[in-house]
């Protein structure tokens, strides 16, 4: 590897990791960090101490921006929000010749539908990356453990207070949990049951600590539609996957009191002659607090005062089947470490949003080498990565993979 790589939103929350990560394994020519907050970049920049890293200022709301501090690129992270996807792909596919990976998860339709455009302009881009490439490659292991395979459960263990977050988590989060959205859904001998209700399918599953035991409830995540296309999945037959999460309780109670009140339904509430929309208030309170925090480089012993855990993700895959005729269950575990930032002061959000940061690096250093060499637009699922690489170069990361794998109990819990 000896090229130009741009990270763009590089300096955010999510994406911090993914350039610390490019710092200390990768060894690119040039790595540019491209965002529109200058002062949180060069601050990131400033901690690497590290030559071949430099901004570049980009407006995510104009296509042909992007396409500027794209020119001459070879590699690219998209780490900008979903809202401005469309302007990401325009760009790519007017400077061609680019290989990336992609942290959006949204309008999965729309984005794979440009796949043979993206092929003609010598483009290869991993969709849905970050997060989603553990808990498919999660998927994936723990099916090759099993002969056959009745049920996969995805799970993501989202543990922080309500205020340590960033706005785009905000909305994340209340999206999952919006009656009105129709994309909760599982898959079932072989069809797509959407329009799950918010809080349903409710089962009890234990994490690691610092979670334990808890309800975990269906989220709108892309597992049960985009791992039936796993080669794996088809070999083993699954018959249902479903993706539940688990917050802190401090989120749960913040969105069971949206749902109490109606606000998700309201027309607006009259304020002093205007119209303001309930949720949107209290969304806009829980963000400026995360954005308060986010504002505090601090070191990593004094991010969260008010724990004695550290907020953190854990993502887990528990999958049942038979093995030699005999149910069994396994469940895999998959944390991160902390600090990641090596003791250096960084913000909770940034140290917290390592699990989706260094996935993108990783998978985009595992393109550069040709070990995933597709070509177009692509998911985990049909990229032919091989787990087992994938969670090895993790772990010399210092994440953790654990295995637990039991028979099943007599009456196994049934999926609603």
């Amino acid at each position: 590897m000896s090229q130009q790589t741009v990270v763009l939103g590089g300096s955010g929350a999510m994406t911090s990791g993914c350039v610390y990560d490019l710092h200390k394994t990768s060894d690119f020519d040039e790595i540019v960090v491209a965002d529109a907050d200058e002062e949180n970049a060069r601050r990131l920049i400033e901690l690497l101490d590290d030559d071949r890293f430099r901004f570049e200022p980009v407006d995510a709301t104009d296509a042909d921006d992007i396409a500027r501090v794209l020119d001459g690129a070879d590699y690219v992270v998209n780490g900008l929000p979903y809202q401005f996807e469309e302007n990401v792909l325009d760009a790519m596919e007017e400077v061609g010749d680019l290989t990336g990976v992609d942290l959006n998860a949204f309008d999965f339709d729309d984005v794979l539908s440009r796949s043979e455009s993206f092929a003609e302009a010598g483009n290869s881009l991993w969709f849905a990356n970050g997060g989603l490439v553990s808990t498919i490659a999660l998927g994936m292991a723990a099916c090759q453990t099993l002969d056959d395979v009745g049920d996969v459960n995805f799970y993501w263990g989202m543990w922080r207070l309500l205020t340590q977050t960033t706005p785009g988590l905000t909305d994340t989060v209340t999206y999952e949990h919006d009656p009105n959205v129709d994309e909760r859904a599982k898959w079932v001998d072989g069809e797509v049951v959407d329009d799950l209700p918010a809080f349903s399918q409710q089962r009890e599953f234990e994490f690691p600590e610092p979670i334990g035991e808890e309800s975990t409830y269906v989220i709108s995540h892309p597992e049960p539609i985009t791992f039936p296309k796993a080669p794996i999945a088809q070999e083993k037959d699954v018959d249902t996957i479903i993706t539940r999460g688990a917050w802190h309780d401090e989120w749960k109670r913040y969105e069971r009191t949206l749902h109490a009140a109606g606000a998700f339904d309201s027309d607006g509430v009259e304020a002093e002659d205007t119209t303001v929309d309930p949720v949107e208030v209290m969304q806009t309170q829980v963000k400026a607090d995360g954005q308060a925090r986010e504002s505090e480089w601090q070191a990593p012993a004094d991010l969260s005062p008010e724990t004695d855990w550290t907020p953190q993700t854990i993502l887990s895959a528990e999958v049942t089947g038979s093995v030699d005729g005999s149910d069994e269950r396994t469940v895999l575990h998959f944390t991160q470490p902390f600090p990641f930032f090596d003791g250096n002061d960084i913000t909770l959000m940034r140290e917290y949003g390592c699990y989706v940061g260094v996935p993108l690096s990783v998978t985009l250093q595992l393109m550069a080498e040709g070990s995933v060499d597709e070509d177009g637009i692509f998911i985990t699922e049909t990229s032919g990565l091989d787990a087992d690489r994938y969670f090895e170069e993790m772990e010399s990361r210092g994440f953790e993979l654990r295995e637990e794998q039991t028979p099943q109990p007599s009456t196994p819990p049934t999926q609603d």
